[in-house]
């Protein structure tokens, strides 16, 4: 877990929003394609500063957002201004919804993130009690290899902000990501920042047997880039998406 504090969550905006804008509106074209029928509600769980939330929303679902970060839940409310979203800050292992959703999606890594297979079980047990008979569920999570490769150190800069992300040493199951920057008011003084994100490693075969046991039935392992098409060694790639459905 990290501390998301309200300075990451600006650069953030800046400097991650591109894949949750892409993936927020690959994941409403599957939802219209699974189930065209179906209510427009989303729980999104580690919704981050509302980028897919608001995609959903602006498409006229009935959205609830969670979050274990009140840095990050305070942006999304400015984001979600003027709609009736719901926007919770809570853990993701614990949280209720006031109303269950046709539609629960999790994007960039939540798995990784909660921790120990223990947690993960947790979260998509309290996934699958906001989710009525029926409904739907797609999340993604970086596989062993990818949070095994040796990236080198991401810097970015905008002219107002700057970050730098470098990962730690694997330990174990275990791989920190390191992020330092600043960011450049109008009045030329400088509000610097650290976090680090721990991401833990786990097989997509324990995840899937955790997905089952929480009571989900699992349809697709596939490509963040082609969420239609299963893929036949799921190990074999980065990231992967996974789709799974409350009979």
């Amino acid at each position: 877990m990290a501390e998301y504090i309200d300075a990451f969550a600006t650069a953030y905006d800046r400097f991650w929003a591109p894949y949750p804008e892409r993936m927020g509106e690959a994941w409403l074209r599957l939802h219209a394609h699974l189930a065209p029928g179906a209510e427009r509600s989303l729980l999104d769980v580690g919704c981050g500063t509302g980028i897919v939330a608001a995609r959903f929303a602006a498409a006229g679902y009935r959205v609830v957002g969670v979050d274990v970060s009140a840095a990050m839940i305070a942006r999304a409310r400015e984001r979600l201004a003027g709609t009736d979203a719901v926007l919770l800050t809570a853990d993701a292992t614990d949280f209720e919804v006031p109303r269950p959703c046709a539609f629960a999606l999790s994007t960039y890594d939540i798995v990784n993130h909660v921790g120990e297979l223990d947690r993960v079980r947790a979260y998509l047990r309290r996934v699958h009690a906001a989710v009525p008979p029926g409904g739907w569920f797609g999340f993604d999570m970086s596989t062993i290899r990818g949070l095994s490769a040796d990236v080198p150190p991401v810097s970015r800069e905008d002219g107002t902000a700057s970050v730098v992300a470098a990962r730690g040493p694997l330990d174990g199951e275990r791989r920190p990501l390191h992020i330092t920057g600043e960011l450049r008011g109008d009045d030329g003084r400088t509000t610097p920042f650290a976090t680090t994100i721990t991401n833990t490693a786990h097989r997509v075969a324990d995840v899937l047997a955790a997905l089952t046991d929480a009571g989900w039935v699992p349809k697709h392992v596939t490509a963040v880039d082609d969420l239609l098409t299963d893929v036949p060694d799921p190990e074999a790639l980065p990231r992967v998406a996974v789709i799974a459905h409350r009979a």
